[in-house]
């Protein structure tokens, strides 16, 4: 054997002899997956994370549960069906499962115009509640035309706090 091998032989040797211990480099590697699971995890929990990716409603529960819905806010992504006053219009996120769509008031202080691209969708967060005119102007501080909205009259209605336009 030459002294090449017979070195190498007897590091193997004190190798296989040897436990290994961790150095730096695996305690910082271990110390970052720590810190790593626990941001992932405290992110999975966190309610400002849940805010900021509301829950989707659609208008079939709204209108199928009307009153288990009157006072509560929610979020519907729908394409407007039609304009209706200065400050509203209608959407309907499943035309082929409910007839009739649900007014959206803007009370949010901005204005809103429709996407004139069809397939545009909005996203509407607000409360429902009954159309009653008196009471939604007084409560929401807007101004709506009694003419405009005889059809939706103690129907449900989204009074929007935020309407913005989506993909």
């Amino acid at each position: 054997m030459n002294t090449l091998e017979q070195n190498k032989s007897n590091r193997d040797a004190k190798a296989e002899n040897s436990p290994r211990t961790l150095g730096l480099q695996d305690a910082i590697l271990l110390m970052s997956l720590i810190l790593i699971a626990g941001f992932v995890r405290l992110g999975n929990i966190n309610d400002q994370d849940t805010r900021s990716f509301p829950s989707l409603t659609s208008t079939a529960e709204v209108v199928d549960n009307k009153d288990a819905f009157i006072g509560k806010t929610v979020t519907i992504r729908s394409k407007p069906v039609k304009k209706v006053g200065l400050s509203s219009f209608t959407i309907n996120d499943e035309p082929r499962i409910i007839k009739e769509p649900i007014l959206v008031v803007n009370a949010s202080g901005v204005p809103f115009d429709l996407p004139t691209n069809r397939n545009r969708k909005v996203e509407v967060t607000g409360q429902v509640r009954n159309l009653v005119i008196p009471q939604i102007e007084r409560d929401f501080n807007v101004n709506l035309e009694d003419k405009n909205y005889k059809g939706y009259i103690n129907r449900p209605a989204i009074i929007a706090k935020s309407i913005k336009l989506v993909q």
